[in-house]
């Protein structure tokens, strides 16, 4: 039977150097909303209240709420998924326009160019059915590894998607794919004007598989999580045209360069943070915004796969460095795979990737 269950959260790491010391800490409740789930790959909120929950076999969830009492309002099976390995159905986002609320999805598709990722947008009904699909944004190739595809609407009203290399590592140095990158599209597919590379959507190149993106809450700045090699997962804060340095280099230009051809490390962006020897498999990362989370308030909460556990980062106050600040959950739920926030910031939910039908969804939250 679900429990909410008052977590008073011990610390189960060394709290790193860094800035701000920390005040009142909050004390966190926790609770599992949904059980009995395929691979949860992310989950989106609509200014409604809704909640919606992709899994990876090919579904999309939409609930009446966030609350273990939430109404299952329908289930969207999208169409020509080819889901292996990690591709499937994975990232999710939501936006309101003229009335109507939008739905983002990316999915990995057998479609006549081959496999490829896709974001695909749907309109969403009152009564949670997802309607009138349209690919805004395609081309990449997809694969069983290397295949993360973040998607958020950021505060600058444009469509973000984050893109790994499919194993194909060369790709994400070539600026005419959409592998290994960074990528950022209006809301009806198009290029903005002011992205990086005319009419291009690449908005930053050289990442491996990039699997979480999230927006500061108060500076409004991009920040992916991305899975290293067998060293440097890493935590990037995401700048116009920049590059991020895989396949040549990982990490804060310490391993490398991997291959032939490849620059000085001092050419490539470094890392904001970076596991460093070993990988955590970083994946989902959220900001939280409300003051309800005291001095973890705007704070970036990483959820890790081989670790089982949620990490929490505070960035440096010129946006560059994310400092490890604690391990939370450590191995409570096994595999953590997402980290979204509500709208209002007052809750993170997380989902597990355990496999076997026993995945879940859980709230936590200040008390």
């Amino acid at each position: 039977m679900r429990r909410l269950v008052a977590a008073f959260i011990v610390f189960a790491a060394t709290t790193l150097p860094g800035p701000h010391a920390a005040a009142a800490a909050p004390t966190l409740g926790t609770r599992v909303i949904r059980a009995g789930l395929s691979y949860p790959w992310d989950i989106a909120f609509t200014p409604g209240g809704k909640m919606l929950v992709t899994e990876r076999p090919g579904r999309v969830r939409v609930y009446s709420d966030g609350t273990r009492n939430g109404r299952l309002l329908g289930v969207k099976t999208i169409p020509k998924v080819r889901a292996e390995g990690e591709a499937g159905v994975m990232g999710i986002a939501t936006a309101r326009r003229d009335g109507t609320t939008y739905v983002f999805v990316c999915a990995s598709r057998q479609v006549s160019a081959g496999w490829r990722n896709q974001v695909l947008r749907y309109r969403l009904t009152k009564g949670g059915a997802l309607r009138d699909q349209k690919v805004i944004l395609g081309g990449m190739r997809a694969n069983t590894i290397h295949n993360g595809c973040a998607v958020e609407y950021g505060p600058d009203k444009k469509v973000w998607v984050t893109m790994g290399d499919a194993n194909r590592p060369a790709t994400a140095q070539d600026r005419s794919g959409r592998n290994g990158k960074v990528l950022r599209v209006n809301f009806g597919g198009r290029i903005p004007s002011d992205n990086p590379f005319t009419g291009s959507p690449v908005y930053a190149l050289g990442f491996r598989n990039p699997q979480g993106l999230a927006f500061h809450p108060v500076t409004n700045r991009p920040y992916s999580v991305e899975h290293g090699p067998s060293v440097n997962d890493e935590i990037n804060r995401v700048r116009p045209g920049r590059n991020y340095g895989w396949p040549c280099w990982t990490g804060s230009g310490t391993r490398g360069p991997i291959r032939a051809g490849c620059k000085a490390a001092s050419e490539y962006s470094r890392p904001a943070w970076s596991s460093g020897g070993s990988t955590l498999a970083t994946s989902g990362g959220a900001f939280v915004s409300s003051a309800k989370w005291q001095s973890w308030r705007n704070e970036l909460f990483v959820a890790t796969l081989k670790e089982q556990d949620l990490r929490r980062f505070r960035i440096g106050d010129n946006g560059n460095t994310a400092f490890a600040r604690s391990v939370l959950f450590n191995g409570r739920w096994g595999r953590l795979r997402a980290a979204t926030p509500t709208r209002s910031g007052r809750a993170l939910y997380l989902t597990t990737s355990n496999g076997g039908g026993t995945d879940r969804v859980i709230r936590v939250r200040p008390r």
